[in-house]
């Protein structure tokens, strides 16, 4: 019958990492797909909120380079 390695302090913390990683990883997926399903997200400055930073600064298609003064309706530009 083979032996048990005991696992030392450095390979329990290796692992309880590696879980954390893993953990963070799957939160930010389900984050990203919740975000996803919901409506688009939009604000004054920008016309398409496609994610924000690690900061939490927004990143996306301004209104601006869309063409378009805050709010305004698609269909009123055409």
């Amino acid at each position: 019958m083979a032996k048990k390695h005991k696992k030392t302090p450095e390979e329990k913390a290796a692992v309880a990492k590696q879980k954390k990683q893993q953990r963070r990883a799957r939160r930010k997926k389900e984050t990203r797909d919740n975000l996803a399903k919901k409506e688009i997200l939009q604000d004054d400055r920008f016309f398409f909120i496609a994610g924000y930073t690690s900061g939490g600064a927004p990143y996306g298609v301004t209104w601006e380079e869309m063409g378009l003064k805050p709010w305004e309706d698609l269909e009123e530009n055409n």
